[in-house]
């Protein structure tokens, strides 16, 4: 049933006149009619006796009026809550996080909601990059801060950051005490290697670091663990080996207890964190969400293909 014949009954209804009803609604005459017999045609019924003064409602117009009006609010009421949605949805912005980077979002966010505080945050953890990438490619992301790889074909991703490689170990080891490492003083310590499709441009950055050092460490596999859970902080506590990973440092004003993270110091030893977004996006909040990025970190503004084809987690 189109809504307009329901208007045009209801219309005609109320001034008793085609003519008058038409003016009312600023169509002509005959549309409404036209509306008014096929909506007679539809039902099956005659809404309204024709007169040289005008019409009048028949038994079976009247008894509809009360429906036809209880329908016109229903649809109004449909329409408008779908304008106030449409609303909230061009104000609401979904932005994905990688691991240990909430201070740099948070700060982006603060001015950002400076400038344009009638927006809406929604945050989401994109820890794991493949998982990110397809958010992002089917609208559930807005944006993400995070750590390649990205999905160069569908996404730009530009680095505001370069981020340290880390060192976790045992507060107990005599590095503990020092301000940061070099990958030679690693050279005896057992590496700790979680699975490599957690963070695959971290992994094989860390590996490529030992071979410019000239060093092959001992590695061990640590399925299922890593500096970022309980079972990999027990590994390193323990003394069982170390890590090298990152964001470890932001995740807390204090690293965990008994553990140690000191920045690795050698050429190289950092990982871009880029702000990523759709090459085909036209959102105005976007729009505005990246020129905050751009005031705050003003690299440059061309979106740039990160270091390595293959990268960590947007963790």
């Amino acid at each position: 049933m189109d809504f307009r014949h329901v208007r045009a009954f209801i219309a005609v209804a109320d001034a008793l006149s085609v003519t008058r009803a038409a003016e009312r609604l600023h169509i002509s005459q005959p549309p409404l009619s036209r509306h008014i017999h096929q909506l007679e045609h539809e039902l099956g019924v005659i809404l309204f006796t024709r007169h040289r003064q005008g019409v009048t409602l028949t038994d079976a117009g009247g008894r509809l009026l009360d429906k036809a009006r209880t329908l016109e609010a229903a649809a109004s009421d449909f329409y408008e809550a779908a304008k106030h949605s449409t609303r909230l949805d061009s104000n609401r912005l979904s932005i994905g996080i990688g691991w240990g980077l909430w201070d740099i979002m948070n700060g982006i966010r603060v001015e950002f909601l400076k400038q344009y505080s009638y927006a809406t945050i929604q945050a989401s953890d994109a820890y794991c990059w493949e998982d990110a990438n397809e958010q992002l490619r089917n609208h559930a992301l807005d944006v993400m801060l995070a750590r390649p790889p990205f999905d160069r074909a569908v996404v730009n991703a530009v680095p505001i950051i370069q981020e340290p490689i880390q060192c976790v170990l045992s507060a107990e080891h005599p590095l503990a005490r020092r301000k940061s490492v070099r990958i030679r003083d690693l050279a005896d310590q057992t590496l700790l290697l979680y699975e490599r499709h957690m963070a695959p441009v971290l992994y094989d950055r860390v590996l490529d670091l030992y071979a410019r050092a000239g060093v092959t460490p001992k590695t061990v596999a640590t399925p299922g663990a890593g500096p970022f859970n309980n079972a990999g902080l027990m590994m390193v506590a323990s003394g069982t080996g170390i890590y090298l990973c990152l964001g470890i440092a932001h995740t807390s004003p204090q690293p965990a207890s008994g553990v140690a993270v000191l920045p690795v110091i050698d050429a190289g030893a950092t990982i871009d964190v880029c702000v990523a977004y759709r090459k085909s996006e036209t959102s105005p909040l976007v729009s505005r969400f990246l020129e905050c990025v751009w005031q705050l970190y003003p690299q440059e503004r061309t979106a740039v293909a990160v270091r390595g084809s293959r990268g960590t987690g947007a963790a």
